[in-house]
């Protein structure tokens, strides 16, 4: 079997690509023509991120290429490695650009979109010994300069990267990580805007630069981790939830596409929705939960600064704290956890999944791969859904029809419905209906399920893993 395959590149700017084959070991050369997209629904939300280094990892890759995900998102370009000192030109050739290349190259063998994150400011830039500080306002410019040259570059063949993501959780304060983290870094905890403002005016400069070098790009705003909506229970640690407003007040509208957030739950034996559950997400289950609380919260700050812009859950996951408790209790949660928060993400409208990470066992074992890089239940998870989603239209709708006790979410197909439904708790709950609306059921995992069959009826039993009801609309 020939190991090139087409590439479809599918950009939300109303264009998609079709490039002829490549490698991830050995790019051929690539002819692109631009047509109108045919529907927004093209556009898939499921997605993963991996650690540097780890996708073109043979294992890694292959795992990658069969689960067949429609997003990456890649934490690599350093600015403080490419230019060390102000009047340094730019170094291709530093270890993060030669490992962004590598992975883009192997992304663009698989077919996915990248989300590409810029961070990690030189000491000269930030007049901080620490790694973790903000771009001081008087080198807005030269960070402008360094984000327009990068996006020329990358934004044409072989690369073709179209979304640029500026920091990753700015809305930390330096002082609550080590000194040598690039996430967060421009919080700014003694500030009423959490050192929003700064961030809004960073913005100003740098976007205008990154569309110029590229008409088409989208730049995302750094991925908030919006830790709580309000001072519920914290005083000393500042405002972080202003963050957002506080760029929204420099004027930073405009100058961003995209809204990123992040939103991780903690796995609990004691607990059967960890998306829900208040020793996860204590701060928002007053608030539907972490993914729709968060989604919700971001978009009440743009409505009060009268804009709209689309949302990216562009890290997420499930977390087992060392020792956890139970290896495979906690598998199966985390495969349905992956399926309850997409959900409900899609629901709210976000047009990014993005689970952190593919590689295993990843941070607090929150792998989709696990300790020999084969699949785990999650894996299993998101590759079913991304199979069964294929032939549907996105968002889908919350459905009511089957009753108390159970949660599902209707998706509209050509000439048929797509229902992802599961029981909210323990219980094994029953479904009927006519065997004539009856087309297909599949397990969370993807294998058929046949209805037990009454006069003119059929009947399915949903538990607290999902299933996919295709039926008549």
């Amino acid at each position: 079997m020939n190991q090139h395959r087409l590439i479809i590149a599918l950009f939300i700017l109303g264009l998609f690509a079709i490039a002829l084959p490549v490698t991830a070991q050995q790019p051929t050369s690539v002819t692109t023509v631009y047509v109108p997209i045919i529907a927004a629904s093209t556009i898939r939300p499921l997605g993963f991120e991996t650690n540097t280094g780890w996708l073109y990892n043979p294992q890694v890759y292959a795992q990658a290429q069969n689960l067949r995900a429609h997003w990456v998102r890649l934490n690599t370009l350093s600015w403080r490695e490419a230019q060390p000192t102000a009047t340094s030109p730019i170094n291709w050739s530093a270890p993060s650009f030669q490992r962004f290349e590598q992975e883009v190259q192997a992304v663009n063998a698989l077919g996915l979109q990248v989300i590409a994150v810029i961070d990690d400011h030189p000491s000269w830039a930030t007049g901080s010994t620490k790694i973790c500080a903000a771009i001081l306002d008087d080198y807005h410019d030269e960070f402008a300069a360094f984000v327009r040259a990068v996006v020329a570059k990358y934004s044409q063949h072989p690369y073709l990267v179209r979304y640029w993501e500026l920091g990753n959780e700015p809305d930390i304060d330096p002082s609550l990580v080590r000194e040598d983290e690039v996430f967060g870094c421009w919080g700014d905890m003694n500030d009423e805007y959490y050192g929003g403002e700064r961030y809004g005016r960073m913005l100003q400069v740098v976007t205008p630069a990154i569309r110029a070098a590229d008409p088409g790009a989208k730049v995302v705003f750094g991925g908030l981790l919006l830790n709580r909506p309000d001072n519920q229970s914290y005083n000393t640690d500042g405002k972080p939830f202003n963050f957002l407003a506080g760029a929204l007040r420099a004027g930073a509208g405009p100058y961003f596409d995209i809204l990123a957030y992040h939103a991780y739950a903690v796995f609990s034996a004691t607990s059967s929705n960890a998306d829900l559950d208040r020793s996860s997400s204590n701060h928002w289950v007053s608030r539907e939960g972490l993914t729709v609380g968060k989604a919700r919260f971001l978009r009440g700050v743009m409505q009060r600064y009268g804009i709209s812009k689309p949302l990216m859950l562009n890290e997420t996951g499930l977390h087992c704290f060392s020792p956890c408790s139970s290896v495979t209790q906690f598998e199966q949660a985390k495969a349905n956890y992956l399926i309850r928060s997409s959900m409900r993400a899609m629901t709210e409208g976000v047009e990014a999944y993005i689970w952190y990470t593919l590689q295993g066992p990843g941070w607090n074992r929150s792998g989709l791969l696990g300790d020999n890089q084969q699949p785990t239940p999650a894996y299993t998870t998101m590759k079913t859904a991304i199979e069964r989603l294929s032939e549907v239209r996105i968002p889908p709708q919350p459905f009511t029809g089957y009753g108390s006790g159970i949660e599902a979410y209707r998706f509209s197909g050509n000439g048929f419905v797509l229902d992802v439904v599961w029981s909210v708790d323990s219980t094994l709950r029953q479904i009927t209906l006519p065997a004539t609306s009856f087309i297909a059921a599949y397990t969370r995992d993807g294998a058929p399920i046949t209805p037990v069959s009454t006069g003119g009826n059929v009947t399915i039993s949903v538990g607290f893993e999902n299933i996919y009801l295709k039926r008549a609309p």
